[in-house]
């Protein structure tokens, strides 16, 4: 069974062009989501989390208080570095299991991740997918979707890594310019990856 990434710069469509593999019948891992998820479900990432970043940084409901976990990594690569430690290997994990789950049963699943080639997960991947868009339409759908400022959205995609990069990295680039028809591209890809 084959492992496919898909990722893209914030804007891109990368979850919408994952949605689109998931109405093909592909499993879809939504690895950002799952790490999410980890803070609260896995005891393990919550012990180490608070080894780390102290008792505050979990509110007395038990979920993470994000404000704080994000106030004590936002200025400080060292501590981002060790958070990304106990998180990375633990969405690895799940992913893996997920992967058991479908390999009798498909021949390919999707990992949908926002910083998969800055993870280093592609390494893991039999192939990637870079979903782009020109900066300024990816600007526009985030001002949308998230309601904030060009300003916002500019300053999110300075601390991502470029677009273009990503796309040189990546197997396989799919154009959601909101011209070139989505479907198509990832079509032709699916048929691809059932044939290998």
């Amino acid at each position: 069974m084959l492992k496919v990434g898909i990722t893209g710069g914030i804007g891109s469509g990368k979850s919408i062009a994952a949605r689109v593999f998931e109405r093909l019948l592909v499993p879809v891992f939504y690895a950002d989501t799952e790490a999410k998820a980890l803070y609260t479900e896995s005891l393990e990432v919550k012990r180490k989390i608070i080894k780390l970043l102290g008792k505050e940084s979990y509110l007395p409901s038990g979920e993470p208080n994000r404000q704080v976990i994000a106030s004590k990594i936002f200025n400080n690569e060292e501590l981002l570095h060790k958070v990304n430690q106990i998180i990375h290997p633990a969405v690895a994990e799940n992913f893996n299991f997920f992967c058991y789950l479908h390999s009798k049963k498909k021949p390919y699943v999707i990992k949908e991740a926002a910083i998969l080639f800055e993870s280093n997960a592609h390494k893991d991947l039999d192939y990637t997918i870079c979903v782009d868009a020109p900066e300024d339409i990816r600007i526009k759908r985030v001002m949308q979707r998230d309601k904030v400022t060009e300003e916002d959205v500019r300053q999110r995609i300075k601390n991502q890594w470029p677009a273009e990069k990503k796309a040189a990295l990546a197997d396989f680039v799919v154009l959601n310019d909101g011209k070139t028809m989505l479907l198509p591209q990832i079509i032709r890809l699916h048929e691809q990856f059932n044939e290998k």
